[in-house]
């Protein structure tokens, strides 16, 4: 078929409005078209070229024409056409997973599947044209296929071809590669919605593969430390088990993660309500303590286990990645970290992270109903909630210890971490952990390994244990985290800016790391500002901001120092300057403008030729911008004037104010835009956050424009210009200036 026939169908397929003369007249059009369209479909072998135009067909079908219309075609057609939709879904699913085996350039497959999946979503969750179990079967076969493409042989057909052949022995992954989770986030998205419309089918399914395959991972882990012991050498066939492995867990604990919980950017997370009803009509078929023991043994396979089929399955599958996690664990205290998979780390981290989020110590009050297995073993003042908490910070610090050397994994460690304590509930069984107070020692005396750990990391554990420390209202407890954790912080700094020949030292590396893991953890604290730390944090890091200024001048010559110290005062503006009052915001400008001004000072004729200075040039810049808009903030978003936090500590100065936000961001745009060159214009990151800036500065001080000095002003003008005329990716509020 040609491109332009399945343009025109797809358009025929969009068809609505006054064109019909009435609703039975559009009845019979489409039952007509869906009539011709299967006839079409199951006459042909799908071409790649035709896929993603069958794939618009079938989507404009479902999203373009009423639900009520579509309904109402005769029942044997409708039932017809859903089979299709069924069927080309599998279809499409397997030729997009053996496109990404291959790593093709044009992925038709892959694009017609997201689309298809996209219009399943449209239908299951129409609730008012469809009864609750009308589309379980065939999302059952759609989650089946899933499943199948991505295991391996002879379970599955992953790596494939259609005539059973392997693809390749092994697949080589780009080190730039996006991880699977974020690349097809939408895709599991859709798989997760289908499993859990049939949840009787497909949660019994994920635990009974995860739990065959960490159970093989574990016997083969066995077997390779025997022959290591006997006989070291290579196993590269044992290697090629292990792969498949590695990557059949993979799979399936990402499809477990999405089809338990929802992706929750700036909201409550909720147990999915399909997961839960499942939960509770079979809770009079769960024996409670069962359940718990399979729970909290994740040493031992859920099988072995006397009364294994009474338990609750949402918990079992739980437990399932909990068994993986427990074999990686026994593994690395065996010596075989280097038989494991660092991604399968990865995804257990994630996975832990987003279940922690939505099902411990969740807020029953949200919920119309709540299943008594899950309550009992995760709810509040439970013994189950205090287990896994401390089962989890104890593998938080494993993987710290052990896996320094990947960053990724770390990262999404330290991840769980702050989920854990971000909540005050959690934070609070958390810091009843004997473990928890010796992480916060550890890193508070910067003690190998967790010295050794990226600086990212390190920032967000700076993070995760301040918000802990404060989650508590008990003043003892507040008062041991000060002494333990802040308080050596700051005499460790002092310390080393304080010798007399500090100056001479400065270079060194040990002085460097040490200037340089204290402004990591600056960042980190900075970031766990809350509306109850505020007063706290904000008087210990004014402290540091000054003596940053000085470091300003000491490290002039070492732009990576530099940056960091201009992001210690970002952070700071973004996370606190909404909750500071006049006295205190004025502290904070002063702060920011006297940073400017030794940044303009030494940047005064410097010369900057090479690429590598103009990189140096764009991070700075990007960052005073950044400072600059982050006050400009508190224009738009003041909690200040309401709340009570900074009530009492210090007698206003409103009446001799010193320096404003203006006089910050003012001064700030001198630095600025001299330096803004049109090269520079062309980083899109900085480009949009330059424009981003002068927008504010022209919706909040309009009056300040025609003040400014006239080359200042020539150069504003021409950047507007530029804005408006060279970069596509400007934002379109500039025509509205």
């Amino acid at each position: 078929m040609a491109q332009d026939s399945l343009q025109c169908l797809a358009q025929l397929a969009s068809i609505h409005g006054p064109i019909f003369p009435d609703e039975r007249a559009q009845i019979d059009y489409l039952a007509h078209f869906i009539e011709g369209l299967l006839n079409m479909i199951n006459g042909i072998e799908i071409e790649d070229s035709e896929a993603v135009g069958i794939s618009n067909i079938m989507s404009n079908l479902i999203s373009e024409f009423p639900r009520s219309i579509l309904t109402a075609i005769p029942s044997e057609l409708f039932s017809s056409f859903i089979n299709c939709l069924t069927h080309i879904t599998c279809s499409f699913g397997r030729s997009a997973a053996l496109e990404e085996v291959l790593d093709k350039d044009d992925m038709v497959y892959m694009e017609a599947y997201d689309k298809l999946l996209e219009s399943w979503l449209t239908l299951v969750q129409d609730n008012k044209h469809f009864h609750k179990d009308f589309f379980t079967q065939h999302a059952v076969q759609v989650f089946n296929s899933y499943i199948q493409c991505h295991l391996a042989a002879p379970e599955g057909t992953r790596n494939l071809t259609t005539n059973g052949v392997a693809t390749r022995e092994e697949e080589e992954i780009s080190e730039v590669q996006e991880d699977d989770r974020e690349l097809f986030s939408d895709q599991l998205a859709g798989i997760g919605m289908l499993g859990r419309i049939a949840a009787e089918n497909c949660v019994p399914l994920l635990i009974s593969l995860l739990e065959d395959r960490v159970t093989r991972l574990h016997g083969q882990l066995q077997r390779q430390q025997q022959r290591f012991l006997s006989s070291p050498g290579p196993a590269s066939l044992a290697n090629k088990f292990l792969d498949d492995l590695y990557e059949d867990i993979h799979w399936l604990i990402l499809v477990t993660g999405y089809l338990l919980a929802d992706d929750t950017q700036g909201e409550t997370p909720l147990i999915p309500p399909e997961i839960m009803e499942y939960s509770i009509k079979h809770a009079t078929e769960v024996d409670i303590n069962t359940t718990l023991q399979i729970l909290g043994s994740p040493g031992e396979k859920a099988s072995s286990i006397p009364g294994c089929n009474q338990t609750d399955s949402v918990i079992r599958l739980l437990a399932a990645v909990l068994r993986a996690s427990e074999v990686e664990s026994r593994a690395t205290r065996a010596n075989l970290t280097e038989l494991l998979s660092p991604q399968m780390g990865k995804d257990i981290m994630w996975f832990l992270k987003r279940w922690t989020k939505t099902y411990l110590l969740a807020d029953e009050k949200l919920y119309d109903q709540i299943s008594l297995p899950l309550s009992t073993a995760f709810g509040v003042d439970t013994e189950g909630a205090q287990w896994i908490v401390g089962y989890l910070l104890e593998k938080v610090i494993s993987n710290l210890t052990v896996w320094i050397a990947e960053q990724d994994l770390a990262n999404d460690t330290v991840q769980l971490l702050v989920t854990l304590v971000e909540r005050r509930e959690r934070a609070n069984l958390v810091i009843k952990c004997e473990n928890w107070w010796n992480l916060a020692k550890q890193y508070a005396s910067r003690s190998p390994p967790l010295n050794c750990l990226p600086s990212s990391v390190q920032r967000t554990l700076m993070k995760a244990l301040v918000l802990a420390g404060f989650a508590h209202v008990d003043s003892e407890t507040k008062q041991k985290y000060w002494t333990e954790v802040l308080q050596p912080l700051q005499q460790r700094f002092l310390n080393v800016i304080n010798q007399e020949n500090f100056q001479q030292i400065c270079q060194e590396e040990e002085v460097k790391q040490e200037i340089i893991a204290t402004l990591e953890a600056l960042c980190g604290i900075a970031e766990a500002t809350q509306i109850d730390n505020v007063v706290i944090l904000f008087t210990f890091l004014m402290d540091f901001l000054n003596n940053c200024i000085g470091l300003m001048e000491v490290y002039k010559n070492t732009p990576e120092t530099i940056n960091l110290i201009i992001e210690v005062f970002v952070e700071v503006a973004h996370k606190q300057i909404c909750y500071l009052g006049e006295s205190k915001a004025m502290k904070l400008y002063e702060a920011c403008l006297t940073l400017l001004q030794v940044y303009s000072k030494n940047s005064l004729g410097r010369k900057r030729s090479d690429v590598a200075a103009e990189e140096e040039q764009y991070q700075d810049l990007l960052l005073i911008m950044e400072l600059l808009t982050n006050l400009l903030s508190k224009e738009f978003i003041d909690f200040s004037d309401t709340d009570e936090v900074f009530r009492g500590q210090e007698p206003g100065q409103s009446g001799n104010r010193s320096v404003s936000a203006a006089d910050v961001v003012l001064y700030g745009v001198n630095i600025v835009l001299p330096l803004m060159s049109q090269d520079l214009l062309k980083f899109p990151s900085l480009c949009n956050q330059y424009y981003k800036l002068i927008t504010f500065i022209c919706e909040i001080f309009p009056e300040k424009i025609p003040q400014l000095p006239e080359e200042l002003f020539k150069s504003l003008m021409y950047s507007l210009e530029l804005g408006m005329t060279s970069y596509p990716f400007t934002d379109d509020r500039w025509f509205d200036l």
